[in-house]
């Protein structure tokens, strides 16, 4: 094929509008992925078409128009072959960025008592990882006051007739708990959103929906939140037996709590049943929560060890 036409005739230039398109369409594939969010495979595709053929167009108003026709179906055959490279590479960008993002997940381990522990450096691979770092920490704060709470309650000397003796002070403030009722559903809400917000930049990631999922299971419901479940109950269970404890008709037996009357008696050992019944629960929602984040974590490994372009 021949750029030239014939003498006297305007002169089209092809090989470089071709190779300006290219280069442009490359240099979008490269820069596009650091300024705009993570899409599908097939709709980069779609869009790499579809840019190369603006490309094209352009190319052919510009000086394509006066080259012969073998010029002009070539110049576009390569130019949306162009577009669809520099879609999948702009894929790869995406890709590798997102599944920078999602090794956190793949790197995290629990410590003896459950507590998550960070890979290095989370916060900076990505927004997922760096709002489950925020959320960890957040969640490690609030348990840390939830605990202080109680302390401050008093909630330890409803074990123990003797340290009631020393300070019956928690069995003369039983409404006190209400607050840390309180603080329990204001902290499970902040649990929520912050899971939320985890879901949806988990759902607009460039990534396999197994990963998703996985991330997903690691980060926890967005709607349900057992872990308040469980708090209120143990919370309605330590009113109840503080409630019973300040009528006083307890007595100190050798460290043990013993009761004049009988019906009090047998109220207190129904208490107790059922706080030893949720403290098994507690105990099998903690075991639960590991194997979670565990399995989740597990299902992100495999993922992140196939192609960038396993759908699954």
């Amino acid at each position: 094929m021949s750029e030239n036409w014939e003498e006297g005739r305007p002169y089209g230039h092809p090989l470089i509008a071709t190779l300006a398109g290219g280069a442009l369409l490359l240099l979008a594939a490269l820069l596009g992925p650091r300024f705009t969010a993570p899409l599908p495979l097939p709709a980069l595709l779609i869009g790499g078409a579809a840019g190369g053929l603006v490309l094209w167009v352009i190319g052919l108003i510009v000086t394509t128009r006066h080259a012969g026709l073998l010029w002009k179906l070539g110049s576009l055959v390569l130019l949306i072959g162009a577009g669809l490279g520099a879609a999948l590479i702009a894929h790869g960008q995406f890709q590798t960025k997102s599944r920078a993002d999602a090794s956190s997940f793949a790197e995290i381990e629990l410590a003896p008592d459950g507590s998550v522990k960070l890979p290095a450096g989370i916060a900076d691979r990505g927004p997922v990882s760096a709002l489950y770092a925020d959320a960890v920490q957040a969640d490690a704060a609030e348990s840390r006051a939830f605990t202080d709470a109680l302390a401050k309650f008093g909630a330890a000397w409803l074990s123990s007739p003797y340290l009631l003796q020393q300070n019956p002070h928690p069995i003369e403030n039983c409404a006190a708990l209400d607050e840390v009722r309180a603080l329990a559903v204001a902290q499970s809400a902040k649990r929520l959103a912050r899971r939320a917000a985890m879901a949806q930049a988990i759902g607009s990631a460039s990534l396999p929906r197994t990963a998703k999922q996985g991330i997903l299971q690691i980060v926890g419901d967005a709607k349900a939140d057992p872990l308040l479940a469980s708090q209120q109950g143990m919370l309605d269970l330590t009113s109840g037996l503080c409630t019973l404890l300040a009528r006083k008709t307890w007595t100190n037996d050798n460290a043990y709590f013993g009761f004049r009357s009988g019906a009090d008696m047998a109220a207190f050992r129904a208490i107790q049943a059922k706080r030893g019944a949720q403290a098994k629960d507690a105990d099998a929602l903690d075991q639960a929560t590991r194997a979670r984040i565990l399995a989740g974590r597990e299902q992100v490994r495999d993922t992140l060890s196939r192609s960038i372009y396993t759908k699954e």
